[in-house]
């Protein structure tokens, strides 16, 4: 099987695990909306959302950010040069440690759960505390079974095989709405949800094995060329957790901010990320995700075509992540109504929005991130990417504290995306000054003219579209089903897939060129 891919392999296998990541998306928004009428909006909610958020964090940050970044580039070359016995002792020796550090961490935390609590949460009452202690014991083996979830999914990855670690996700997340729905029909203890989120996480688990022993990989003999690549491994691990999880960082941080906060802040901050990670997710994610080894194969044989790639993987961010952008602020109010319900009132809904907003101000410097980073740990250039980081968690953190003493919950949510900003320009300006990059702006800004005047033509279309429908349909018994009900969805929606329509066919008209797009 060959391990090479050419751009319609990478625009076919992102736009699986953009579909499957978008099934995830749509499920959490259930999930999301479930959490709110089991939780509602106050101690609880914050101490859940907390409590989980610390596996979480780890997830992103050691699976499925620095563990992925260091072992992927790895076992690509050990799959490549050697074969898959070779590479099936990487795996063994990368799964005794890493798990082993996995296991240690949990017996920490079982043991000295108080504390923990309070580090992460140093603002919560004795309430908040109390409900967070039972909750962390019971949900921080996720992390175990996901982080085995990312080495497998790693290996899958270097064959080209991208369903089942896209597919894992969704998965995870059916059996936690499957339990949010039980424990709501017959009012069940919370305790019942965390190991509902376990349970998925197993399952998840036990897929990626099955998926990667099919691969016919094993658990193989550790010996010196094994070791090799784990001190290879090893040596881009621990510079990788800094870079490549920035964002799930900064998030982490404002959430130790806005302990100090209200009750409630935590959890609205919660849900405007999470939104704002949908697109996140969806694209830049799935795309990052698909470019890692094809970046990995491109420095091996061909270095200076990182250049074209860049400028044409930048141009198709812009190109997808703006209109998702300008989706998400039109429909904010109303995704907030919908998901908070009863459960808020308008003022929580307002707010809530506007944090979304100021979130999504930075999604396009976020997903670029996400690439650019590739781009660095395909070189192997991890420190670079640890300055960066560490300079942009310095504005978050900043940030975070002034914001949240002169604006509270907005200044929080200004701050994550000034850092993601800060982020996109120290690593365009690291690729220019250590390796020589060269950004091709002025094709890159003669691309961005043209396409701003196709998303205002086609931008005007849909919203003419949007306003008509509403004026002329959404009267008498109809009005609140298009303005605040499910029609509303429904339209939105066709609407926002209609606009990338108009976007796709109508590129020539406007002379857009895009690389990944065309035949």
């Amino acid at each position: 099987m060959s391990l090479h891919l050419n751009k319609k392999a990478i625009l076919r296998n992102t736009a699986q695990v953009g579909g499957l990541t978008f099934l995830s998306r749509m499920l959490g928004l259930v999930r999301e909306a479930l959490l709110v009428r089991f939780f509602g909006i106050g101690a609880i909610s914050d101490a859940f959302i907390m409590s989980f958020r610390i596996p979480n964090f780890f997830r992103h940050v050691f699976a499925e950010g620095a563990l992925s970044a260091s072992f992927v580039p790895a076992f690509v070359k050990t799959v490549k040069e050697n074969n898959r016995r070779e590479a099936s002792g990487l795996m063994s020796i990368s799964f005794l440690f890493f798990e082993g550090i996995v296991l240690l961490l949990y017996a920490f935390v079982f043991f000295k759960t108080e504390f923990v609590i309070t580090m992460i949460a140093p603002g919560f009452s004795p309430e908040q505390t109390g409900y967070a202690i039972p909750f962390l014991r019971i949900l921080f083996p996720f992390l175990f079974f996901v982080s085995s979830s990312a080495l497998f999914a790693g290996a899958l990855q270097s064959v080209n095989h991208f369903f089942v670690p896209a597919f894992g996700t969704p998965l995870w997340n059916m059996i936690y709405v499957a339990t949010l729905l039980l424990c709501l029909s017959y009012n069940l203890s919370p305790m019942v949800v965390c190991f509902g989120i376990i349970l998925g996480a197993f399952v998840q688990f036990f897929l990626h094995m099955v998926v990667y022993f099919k691969h016919h990989f094993t658990f193989g003999k550790i010996d010196a060329i094994s070791i090799a690549g784990f001190k290879s491994v090893l040596s881009k691990f621990l510079p990788c957790l800094f870079g490549v999880s920035i964002v799930e960082l900064n998030l982490f941080v404002s959430g130790i901010v806005a302990s100090y906060l209200p009750k409630g802040s935590i959890s609205i901050l919660y849900y405007g990320s999470r939104f704002m990670n949908i697109p996140l997710g969806m694209f830049a994610v799935a795309l990052s995700s698909i470019l890692l080894p094809h970046f990995s194969r491109v420095v091996l044989f061909a270095p200076k075509r990182l250049n074209f790639y860049i400028l044409e993987v930048t141009k198709l961010v812009t190109w997808v992540i703006i209109p998702a952008t300008l989706f998400l602020m039109f429909v904010s109010e109303n995704l907030f109504k919908t998901l908070l319900g009863s459960k808020a009132d308008i003022n929580q809904v307002m707010q809530a929005k506007w944090i979304l907003i100021l979130y999504l101000l930075g999604l396009i410097f976020l997903c670029l991130n996400k690439i650019l980073l590739s781009v660095f740990y395909a070189l192997k250039d991890t420190w670079s990417t640890t300055i960066a980081a560490m300079i942009c968690a310095f504005v978050n953190l900043a940030g975070d504290i002034i914001g949240m003493h002169f604006w509270g919950a907005y200044g929080i949510a200004a701050a994550n995306t000034i850092a993601g900003i800060v982020m996109t320009g120290l690593c365009f300006f690291f690729l220019h000054t250590r390796h020589g990059f060269k950004f091709y702006s002025g094709n890159y800004f003669n691309f961005l003219g043209r396409y701003i005047v196709q998303l205002l033509v086609a931008g005007a279309i849909c919203v003419v579209i949007f306003l008509t429908i509403i004026n002329r349909v959404a009267l008498g018994d109809w009005h609140n089903f298009f303005t605040v009900g499910f029609g509303y969805w429904i339209l939105a929606i066709v609407l926002g897939f209609v606009l990338m329509g108009l976007m796709f066919v109508s590129k020539r008209l406007f002379s857009v060129e895009l690389y990944f797009l065309n035949k």
